[in-house]
Parts: structure tokens; sequence; C-alpha cells
């Protein structure tokens, strides 16, 4: 399970959803400076997208190996931020929709933990947005309603399955706890001959004091902080393939299961984050 090499002829799929409701307004230090949710979760995707981009750039160009879904939720809406007339859309086309570019100095944290400093250009696909109330259970149900359709295609059938990132100040407005975490295990059932689908949950939150974690053990789930519990509840538990290179990055110390969720963390710890959730993603043909 989850041992697919990632090709042209067996894609994976990404889902990247972000609350863009009226609480996104509020500030929080994300690296190192402070600034609204809105613009952090905004960061935070354009990181994830141009990742996608960098391990699908080949000599002849940007291949084809990931089908890319990005929706924002907020105002008792779900749509889809790229191109409001489709949802997913092949990574090669996606690099030519950025809007904007600029040179930043970048620390990356491979699978192996080691790192590597170099500059590189950053592209920019997301505005900062904070508006209206936040529909999480009706994202859950659209993703839910995409990754299902995506998994039932022939050609996707033995691909690795895909990866869903969901970042969240773990708030929610259409629904009660038990009808998204419900609808959370719904999206995690779903599954090609490779594995379940993974829910990634990135918790971004305000007026916390402790350290940044991605994929934390229980004990590390802070239990008299309900926001950080309840996206735990609605994160896959990453399954037992993924264990080593977690512990590679973490730390051997610490002993399984973990949650597929962070809280807080740097950019530098989501991209590895990114790496570690799609483990065939250093291995494209």
């Amino acid at each position: 399970m989850y041992q697919q090499e990632i090709t042209r002829v067996h894609r994976s799929a990404f889902v990247i959803a972000i609350d863009q409701s009226q609480s996104m307004i509020e500030n929080v230090v994300f690296e190192g400076e402070t600034i609204s949710k809105a613009a952090a979760v905004a960061k935070i995707t354009d990181a994830l997208i141009y990742e996608l981009i960098l391990r699908a750039r080949r000599d002849d160009g940007i291949r084809d190996y990931f089908d890319i879904a990005i929706l924002g939720y907020a105002d008792e809406r779900v749509y889809p931020l790229i191109d409001p007339n489709r949802i997913f859309i092949p990574v090669s086309e996606l690099y030519n929709l950025k809007s904007d570019s600029r040179e930043v100095i970048v620390r990356r944290t491979l699978p192996d933990g080691t790192t590597r400093e170099h500059r590189e250009v950053r592209h920019s696909w997301i505005e900062p947005c904070a508006k209206g109330s936040t529909p999480m259970y009706e994202a859950f149900l659209t993703i839910r309603d995409l990754v299902r359709d995506w998994c039932a295609k022939p050609q996707n059938a033995t691909s690795f399955p895909p990866v869903i990132f969901n970042i969240t100040d773990g708030m929610y407005s259409d629904c009660n706890g038990a009808e998204l975490r419900a609808i959370a295990e719904q999206i995690e059932s779903l599954h090609t001959s490779d594995g379940d689908a993974l829910l990634i949950n990135i918790h971004m939150a305000t007026g916390e004091q402790r350290d940044s974690v991605i994929f934390p053990t229980d004990a590390e789930i802070d239990a008299d902080n309900y926001h950080m519990r309840f996206v735990a509840d609605c994160s896959s538990v990453m399954p037992t393939p993924f264990n080593s290179l977690i512990r590679s990055q973490r730390g051997n110390h610490l002993v399984p299961p973990f949650k597929a969720m962070s809280f807080n963390a740097s950019l530098t710890e989501l991209i590895a984050m990114l790496n570690i959730g799609s483990r065939s993603i250093t291995n494209l043909i």
C-alpha cells in the first residue's frame, strides 16, 4: 500500500481547500512576521502549489503527474479559486496560470531529514480573503464527491491515492462536530487500490503559546484546546508506511500512530509535510 509510483499514466490528485471566512482576518505570527491568517493561508497555498510544480519539472517542461484542485470556502459557498469553470487542473496548466512572482531564500527539508537552502522565484496564485461564515461541512461534502469521482475513473484505479489539505482555524458554522467528523470519515474511506485518501488538516491558530508541530502523536494534541482536538479528530491517522519518514523528520523517539495534521507550522515544515504525505512524490517517472 502507498507504493505506486506517480507517472503521467498513473497520476495522483491533490485537493487544497482553504478557509476564507471572516475569522481569517485575525492576525498570526507566520514566518517571523505578523500578518492576517488569510495572508498566511495564501502563502501556504502558493508554497504547496509551487512545490508540486517543482516536483513535476523536467528538462522537457512540466509533466502532468498531478491533478490539482484549489477550493475556497466562505459565506455559505464552496468555489474553485483558479478557474471558475474547472475543479481539477493539470499541474502544467496551473504553472501557466500564475499571477505574480518574487525571489526568496528557501530552506527545504528533504524526505531523508537533510536541509538545503537556495534562492528561488516564488509565484502567486491566491489572493488573501476573509469574509462571511465558514461552511466547512459543505466544503467536506464537495471534497468527498470530487475525490470519489476521481477515484472511480478507470485510469486512476491503481494510482497513489488522493491527498487533501484543508487549511483552517478549526471553526465552522454549518454543522455540529459530529456531522463534520462523520463526513471526514467518509473522505478518509475513499481509496484506490494503492490505499485510502489522506485528509491532512493544517491548523492556523491565534493566541496560542505552544510550539508548532506536524504529524503529532495523541500525547502532543492538547486535550484542553478544543479546536486543536477537533481538527485532529477530523484528520487521517497516518498509515504505517509513513511512520519511518515521519520519525526521521521529527525524531525516532516518537511512537506512532501519527495524526495527519499540523499546528501553526512553518512553510519549511509544511513542505516537509507535503513530501511525507505523498511519499511517492519523489519517485516520479
